[in-house]
C-alpha cells in the first residue's frame, strides 16, 4: 500500500457492512452474511471506531476473497466497499480524489490475487462513483472519468493482464 497509512476511517466496518447491504438490489443471504462478517475482521484501531488504511486493506481483501469463494455478485460487494469506505473517510471533501484512488487500488489488488472477474468489479465501481458524486455533491461526469483513469492506472501497477481486463471492462474510453 502507498503512503496512505495517514488516512483514517471512522466506523469503517459498520459503514462497509451497511453499504454492502444497501447495495443489494435483491435479498441475498450470501451477501448479507458477507456484510455481517465485515464486523469480525481483525484490524488495528488507533482508537475505538477509528481504523487506519492498513485495516482497510484487510477488510477489502477478506471481503472480496469470501465473496469470490461464495460466488457473490462482485458488483454489489465492490459498490458497498467503495460507498462504505468513502462515507467513513472524514477527509473526503479535501481529498476525494486521493480517497477514491486508494480505494480502487485496494479493491483491484485482491481481484488480481484471487483471480476475480473484472467486469462486475468495474460495474460496481462505476455505480458507486455515481452515488458518491450525488451524495457528496461532486461532478459525476468528472468523477467517473477520474475513477476510470485511476482504475486503469492502478491495474497497470498491479499487472499487465489486470490492466488489459480493466480496459476491456471499462466503457468506451478515450484514455490510454
Amino acid at each position: 500500500m502507498e503512503p496512505s497509512h495517514k488516512i483514517v476511517f471512522k466506523d469503517l466496518k459498520p459503514h462497509i457492512a451497511d453499504a454492502i447491504k444497501e447495495s443489494c438490489y435483491k435479498t441475498d443471504a450470501r451477501l448479507y452474511n458477507i456484510a455481517n462478517e465485515v464486523h469480525h475482521i481483525g484490524t488495528f484501531s488507533v482508537e475505538p471506531g477509528v481504523e487506519i488504511a492498513e485495516g482497510l486493506s484487510k477488510i477489502i481483501d477478506k471481503t472480496i476473497k469470501d465473496s469470490l469463494d461464495l460466488g457473490c455478485d462482485l458488483s454489489v460487494v465492490v459498490k458497498g466497499i467503495l460507498l462504505g469506505a468513502f462515507r467513513a473517510s472524514p477527509f473526503l471533501h479535501q481529498e476525494a480524489h486521493k480517497t477514491i484512488r486508494i480505494l480502487i487500488k485496494e479493491i483491484l489488488q485482491p481481484i488480481a490475487k484471487y483471480k476475480g472477474d473484472v467486469k462486475p468489479v468495474i460495474d460496481g465501481l462505476l455505480a458507486a462513483i455515481v452515488v458518491i458524486a450525488s451524495e457528496f455533491k461532486l461532478n459525476a461526469q468528472e468523477a467517473l472519468i477520474i475513477a476510470e483513469e485511476d482504475a486503469l492506472s492502478s491495474a497497470k501497477e498491479i499487472s499487465s493482464k489486470l490492466a488489459d481486463d480493466v480496459k476491456a471492462a471499462l466503457p468506451n474510453l478515450n484514455i490510454t
